[in-house]
């Protein structure tokens, strides 16, 4: 699992665990979610719990449905298509805030990552999520030092949709690791302050990605 924020509270931190476990399959799409047994697990009231369950759904990733219960979201085509539309221009216009505003420390973690990335080699699951953990904290320090915080808060339920649909689909860790080479380019163009070109690789990006999701689903 992805590495804890600090300073993240026990509410925060059981929202980031089902978020992830969701993400990653473990509670696979059309799968329910039963209160009593999460209240045990993560030893959480009610309350509280169906605010996180709140949380999950206006991120996309659960639905609750009256009378029937809570419920992890399948693959749609509709909000699939609807998802990629927006994510690459949000992601886009996040390349290219980066690239004008990043900070020293931030560029250093970005480098940092995709180092990281180079040394998961195998095919297996938990590499899978590894990959998967350092592309989503790699797009999330791009929407930090966009400098646009109204633009982090829209752009970031869409990579977690993304990202779930990755897992759901059955990709690879191979098939994931042949879009680091985009964002080792993307790194580039921040470094030297190309703004207009990190947006462009970044759209680049998100194209690629989609169009690796829908060969895999047709």
């Amino acid at each position: 699992m992805a590495d804890r924020e600090e300073g993240m509270s026990p509410k925060r931190e059981i929202y980031e665990n089902l978020r992830y476990r969701i993400i990653t399959n473990e509670f696979g799409a059309g799968q329910q979610l039963y209160e009593k047994a999460l209240m045990q697990e993560y030893q959480i009231g009610r309350t509280p719990l169906r605010e996180i369950f709140q949380e999950l759904q206006r991120n996309g990733l659960i639905e609750i449905i009256p009378k029937l219960g809570t419920r992890v979201v399948s693959l749609d085509m509709r909000t699939l298509r609807d998802t990629i539309q927006l994510r690459r221009e949000l992601e886009g216009l996040a390349a290219e805030l980066a690239a004008l505003h990043i900070e020293p420390d931030q560029f250093d973690r970005l480098r940092d990552l995709l180092q990281s990335a180079s040394k998961v080699k195998t095919n297996s699951m938990d590499d899978l999520k590894k990959l998967s953990d350092i592309d989503m904290a790699f797009h999330r320090i791009i929407y930090d030092a966009s400098g646009n915080r109204q633009l982090r808060e829209m752009i970031e339920s869409l990579l977690y949709k993304m990202s779930m649909y990755w897992f759901q689909v059955g990709f690879s860790a191979d098939e994931f690791r042949e879009q680091f080479n985009e964002l080792e380019e993307l790194l580039q163009a921040i470094e030297k302050r190309k703004y207009t070109e990190a947006k462009e690789i970044m759209k680049r990006h998100i194209d690629h990605f989609s169009t690796v999701i829908k060969e895999n689903i047709f």
